[in-house]
Formats: C-alpha cells, structure tokens, sequence
C-alpha cells in the first residue's frame, strides 16, 4: 500500500474512532504525525476530499463532512478520479432483440429492444476498463458516439431518468485474448468483473453493465450487520 493511501485509510479509521472530530490537523501537523512529505499529505487530502470524506477550506482549515460511522461508504480506483481525467472511446454500439435473461431483468416484452454498447474507460489518457452496457431502448431512444464516448449516468440524468440505486458484484476473472489486447496486458492476466445493474426510483432498471478491470481497488466502509452473523451462525 502507498503511504498516501495509507493515510486515506488510517484517516477514515481516526473519525471512526472519533480519534479525528470536526476538522483534521493541518497539513504540516498531518505531515509530522505521519513522517511524510506534505506532498504525501496533499495527496492524501486529494483523496479524502474527491470521496466525500472532508473539504479543505482555503486559509480555514480540513473538516469533516457529516457523520460516516452512520452511512455507507465505497470507493474505489475509477470513483475517486475527476471527471475531468475520464473520458471514453467507443468500441461498438448495436440496438438487437433481447435474450431471456436480459428479459428477466429488464422486465421488458418480446417486441422492445436494447441497446448493446461496448467502450473503452481511460483515465488521463490510459485505457483502465473495458465496458459492455445495455439498456432499453425504451427509455433510452436516443443512442449515439457523443452519448457513449460520456458519461451514461450523466446523460440518464439529462434526459430526466431519476437513479436511485445499483447492485453491484464483483467476481475475479482473467482477461481473454481480446480484453488483454484492448488493456495491453498478457491475456489470462488477473482482473476484475464487475457487473451493475442500476435502478430508477419507480423500480426499472436501465441499464446493467459489465466492466473488465485489471488494476481495480475498492475499500468499504459499512455498518456492522448483525442480522446476517446470527444468520450464518444458524445455518
């Protein structure tokens, strides 16, 4: 682990101590306590504040946002960069009959169409994900390079679609030979498959990808769940 991401982690684990209340030490004082560079500590900062963890006030100070031992919280390698450093490049893009498993999540009827989209996330300029999405053409009749090669969640929101939620899962895989010649690495390389399925607040979903990630890091910070522990100790 890198000593700025290091200290994101200890950080988040002092607030949670209530160790850390309100607002952080100064840089210089962060820098001492951690033995780093204060441009570690920057770092460090960039990072807590692009999660939602603290702002940095300008001559004022670091502060803490909310109450994190009460809600939720993931991030991961693609979540915690700026918009401005994404940007996409589309592979293919198909509108096609779904297959009954896409019927199954979709809750769609035998005559309406998908979307079939695939692209390439890069982060400043370097191909970090490889994207296959689908979603209803019902909802989305308008499909286009300019909407792929963007932000989908952002252009759902444009068009008035209200998200609410996603369910997400994780599972290790390796690369095929075209997903290593797309990431530029060996293929049968170690990656991560992450599947989405996001929903609106009337219950449709609209839209379930799949993403290949070979360099994927994902930290969560979650209440503790006692039902699920009484349940496994049952079984």
């Amino acid at each position: 682990m890198k000593k700025y991401e290091f200290i994101v982690q200890d950080v988040i684990s002092k607030i949670c101590q209530n160790v850390i209340t309100m607002k952080l030490p100064s840089e210089r004082e962060l820098a001492e306590s951690y033995e780093v560079s204060r441009f570690t500590i920057r770092k460090a900062l960039e990072k807590l504040e692009s999660i939602g963890i603290v702002t940095v006030k300008s001559g004022s100070g670091i502060f803490i946002n909310g109450d994190i031992n009460n809600n939720p919280l993931v991030y991961n390698s693609i979540t915690e960069n700026s918009f401005k450093s994404m940007s996409y490049s589309k592979l293919t893009l198909n509108k096609r009959v779904m297959d009954s498993n896409e019927k199954r999540v979709f809750l769609l009827d035998d005559d309406d169409y998908i979307w079939n989209v695939k692209r390439l996330r890069l982060i400043d300029g370097k191909v970090i994900q490889v994207e296959e999405a689908r979603m209803p053409v019902k909802l989305f009749p308008k499909m286009n390079d300019t909407i792929i090669e963007n932000s989908l969640q952002k252009h759902a929101l444009d068009i008035g679609l209200d998200i609410e939620q996603y369910l997400t899962t994780y599972r290790a895989v390796n690369t095929s030979k075209e997903e290593a010649q797309l990431l530029d690495c060996k293929r049968g390389a170690a990656a991560m498959n992450i599947t989405n399925r996001g929903f609106l607040s009337n219950g449709e979903v609209f839209i379930v990808s799949d993403i290949i990630d070979i360099n994927y890091q994902c930290t969560y910070h979650t209440p503790f769940n006692s039902k699920n522990i009484q349940y496994r100790d049952k079984k």
